[in-house]
């Protein structure tokens, strides 16, 4: 019987509710930030923080909106800090994405931009990172149409192209960025801008060693270092056949094996990457796909012109940028442990002086409905 009163005494503390809560309206959810230098105070982080704000239309019914609010600090959390003197309740529990303005980074390192997000237990280390040059005040007000998801839910969507497009970079998230600058790598941030009155990701902004180089890459170069890493899920080639436009479009694309040698401690690289595609456009009037001799001159023209442009990434970051992409360290690795473990502090010095071959195969085994010209 003592048993039982037990129980029904502890049921009934149950059903009491929690005695120590907040409602959730009166949080203020951040969906994004941005961090760049105060224009009036120089040496203060300035941080502009996107947040939701649930309105309702004329039919009382909720849609999504947000406000921008500017607050400054001598550190990412002394600004944090100056946020809450205006909005109480503050929760970055579901942020979306960082944004660094150029010029912080130009000042500070990225270590130091992230130290207190890295800290925090409650910061997501999925949140997707950005740079810009765009005024910070001026970027978070894009897209300006009404009913347009805000700012960062736009950016979110945009990092996530990768399967349309080859010139989207693989996302780069806080925990990453965090892991590759502790290892000493190389990283390249998606860069976003302003077109036409839309957001729009323009290349990337080189970030040696978490320290920011002056030089940023195209989106065409973003196309050819994504061939080079394996990281093409999508996207289209355009090469020429006797002067004729013709394009491939990239059904799956994958690395086959990376072969890696060493003489006399010099590193030699050999990517091997395979690719099937469907031919999408042809503008050749002699146009006959069904002749396999056509067929395989066409995949010809595709593959070199993927070498040509990967060539040229490979030399632009061996001699221009004297930097590597991270991702292809696991192979040395991998392969080469004692010399990987020799050189793992100075990856892109070996890069650099490396021997890096690419191999690209590409099959068409789809050229659609029409393959002859009558």
């Amino acid at each position: 019987m003592k048993y039982k009163i037990i129980a029904l005494l502890g049921s009934v503390l149950l059903l009491t509710g929690c005695w120590d809560h907040t409602n959730i309206e009166d949080y203020s959810l951040v969906m994004g930030i941005g961090l760049g230098i105060d224009a009036e105070e120089k040496e203060k982080v300035g941080m502009l923080t996107q947040l939701y704000l649930p309105v309702a239309d004329a039919k009382g019914v909720a849609e999504l909106s947000f406000r921008n609010l500017y607050t400054k600090g001598e550190t990412v959390l002394d600004a944090t800090r100056e946020l809450e003197l205006i909005d109480q309740g503050i929760l970055s529990d579901h942020q979306l994405v960082l944004v660094f303005h150029e010029d912080a980074l130009r000042k500070w390192r990225a270590e130091e931009l992230i130290n207190q997000k890295i800290r925090d237990e409650r910061a997501r280390r999925g949140i997707r990172i950005f740079v810009t040059e765009v005024p910070l005040q001026t970027l978070f007000k894009y897209p300006v149409e009404a009913r347009v998801a805000p700012t960062s839910k736009m950016l979110d969507a945009l990092a996530q192209n990768t399967d349309r497009s080859t010139k989207v970079l693989p996302p780069v998230t806080l925990g990453t960025l965090s892991d590759n600058i502790n290892r000493g790598y190389t990283m390249i941030l998606p860069k976003v801008t302003v077109k036409d009155g839309n957001l729009e990701l323009d290349g990337g902004q080189i970030l040696k060693k978490g320290v920011h180089l002056a030089d940023s890459l195209s989106p065409d170069q973003i196309t050819s270092l994504n061939w080079l890493t394996g990281e093409v899920k999508a996207g289209v080639v355009q090469a020429k056949v006797d002067g004729y436009r013709v394009v491939y479009e990239v059904l799956s694309s994958r690395i086959e094996s990376v072969k890696t040698t060493l003489e006399n401690d010099k590193l030699t690289m050999d990517i091997y990457v395979k690719s099937d595609g469907r031919l999408a456009e042809n503008w050749d009037p002699k146009e006959n796909t069904y002749d396999p001799t056509y067929l395989k001159k066409l995949e010809g023209l595709f593959e070199k012109t993927v070498e040509t442009q990967v060539d040229q990434i490979v030399n632009d970051m061996q001699t221009k940028y004297e930097a590597a992409p991270f991702k292809l360290v696991k192979y040395v690795r991998v392969q080469q442990y004692p010399f990987w473990k020799k050189n793992k502090d100075n990856w892109d010095e070996v890069f650099s002086e490396a021997t890096v071959r690419f191999h690209v195969d590409l099959t068409i085994t789809d050229f659609g409905i029409r393959g002859k010209r009558q």
